[in-house]
């Protein structure tokens, strides 16, 4: 019998290699679900990208420290600004830019489409 507890092992995805290579109607999308923001052409720039990974990269591994990381990447973001984009939307479409290793593999697991502030990222990324 298996005990209930913190230490079940996560179902594996048991589907084909036929099965994962199909294309989706939907597209994949990613956890971040669509945020509506007033500037018109707005898209990451390759600076803003290049600034959050030389400045904190998260590798998902033992003993490194989430907090710490995202003290550093709101410290980063700081000194980052869009017109009619708010500091909350850029930091959210900034964070998985942050992720790396392990922490990226984690990332992509998340549901689509199931986050829609820099707070909710924080708090399940805590």
């Amino acid at each position: 019998m298996v005990s209930e507890g913190t230490d079940d092992l996560p179902v594996p995805d048991l589907r084909t290699m036929k099965e994962l290579c199909q294309p989706s109607l939907n597209g994949r999308g990613g956890p971040i679900a669509p945020i509506t923001i007033q500037a018109t052409n707005f898209g990451l720039k390759n600076h803003m990208i290049q600034q959050v990974q030389n400045s904190c990269q998260f590798h998902g591994l033992p003993g490194d420290d989430a907090n710490k990381h995202l003290d550093k990447l709101l410290h980063v973001t700081q000194s980052i600004k869009v017109n009619e984009v708010t500091d909350d939307s850029l930091r959210l479409y900034l964070f998985p830019q942050s992720l790396t290793h392990h922490a990226t593999d984690w990332f992509d697991r998340l549901p689509r489409n199931s986050i829609n502030t820099f707070k909710q990222m924080a708090k399940i990324f805590l």
